[in-house]
């Protein structure tokens, strides 16, 4: 992506150039590039979410399809155990137990017979009602599973759609970087790869000196250590690691070899750890920036954080309090 500094600086090389060509301007693409990394940032995070909304959704429907299997085995035991007293009932007469019972002709054998027969109506009235109750139970747990896996879908078609305005998007910047004239491209190439080439520098000198050395500790140091250790590493949205990182998936990352698991998303993250005033925050805190919160950095010290900043950027250090800063969090 363009830097500010260098639009600014290639505007300046650039300025004067006359509007015969019909194509853009450095200044006019810098302008348009910069609000679709920030329309990209907004939809990264929430394709984020929605990651996030259909893994419960999945589980629940998991759990829901259970309830139907086991609605449905008793309902099953409840009609075989039915099908084996009416089968008793047949053999030992039925409804012509009523018959004789009727035309029995001693007081002791009527009793029996009598007793028999009201013992088979108990039975089977007792069979009807659980039976009943387990066709009433597995419509329920039928209809809430239904729910669940149509809460699945229409998550799984926001994802598509939300990838879609992504993709097309980034599409969108290539397009405009593209339609730049060949003087203005040459610059902006050698520009980015100047700051691949510092980033690639900057890695390695974190490399040389793996132990962090600043005032973090415990678990906070882990992660920070952690951090350094990706610089240089490409942006990727939706990336989680260890090649690629989107911002969130950065900050998980890297707590996450410090013991903590978080959400891969920038708004989830606001809220998975205790809330930190300006005047406390340490290495290791989380920063989170936007309305609605769709950027997040961890804190290193001396006001700068690293982060993933965008498509065609890399994870680099940056500072932390910027205009559109929200506040931060301690996992």
């Amino acid at each position: 992506m363009i830097s500010l500094a260098g639009a600014a600086m290639l505007s300046v090389l650039t300025a004067g150039t006359g509007n015969a060509d019909p194509r853009p301007s450095l200044r006019e693409v810098e302008q348009r590039v910069n609000a679709l990394n920030s329309k990209v940032d907004v939809a990264v995070e929430q394709f984020a979410q929605s990651r996030i909304a259909l893994a419960a959704a999945n589980r629940r429907a998991a759990v829901a399809l259970a309830r139907v299997r086991a609605a449905q085995a008793e309902l099953d035991a409840i009609k075989k155990a039915m099908g084996s007293v009416a089968a008793a009932a047949y053999r030992s007469g039925g409804s012509d137990q009523l018959v004789q019972l009727v035309n029995t002709s001693t007081p002791q054998t009527f009793l029996d017979r009598a007793a028999s027969l009201n013992r088979i109506a108990s039975g089977q009235r007792a069979q009807l009602a659980a039976a009943a109750t387990a066709r009433h139970r597995l419509a329920v747990v039928r209809a809430q599973a239904a729910q669940e896996q149509a809460t699945s879908a229409a998550v799984s078609k926001a994802m598509a759609a939300q990838k879609a305005q992504i993709e097309s998007a980034l599409a969108e910047q290539q397009r405009l970087l593209s339609s730049l004239k060949a003087a203005e491209r040459a610059r902006l190439n050698a520009m980015r790869q100047a700051a691949a080439a510092a980033a690639r520098a900057s890695r390695s000198r974190t490399l040389a000196v793996p132990t962090y050395n600043g005032p973090a500790s415990g678990r906070a140091a882990v992660a920070v250590r952690e951090a350094y250790n990706q610089l240089g590493k490409p942006y990727q949205w939706g990336g989680s690691g260890p090649s690629s990182f989107d911002c969130s998936g950065l900050t998980a990352w890297v707590w996450g070899h410090a013991g903590v698991s978080l959400s891969h998303s920038a708004a989830a993250q606001y809220n998975e750890g205790q809330h930190v005033s300006l005047a406390n925050i340490q290495p290791g805190d989380l920063t989170f920036y936007g309305s609605p919160i769709h950027h997040v950095g961890i804190y290193i010290g001396n006001g700068n954080m690293i982060s993933a900043p965008h498509s065609g950027d890399v994870v680099k250090i940056q500072p932390a309090f910027r205009s559109d800063y929200v506040g931060a969090s301690r996992p």
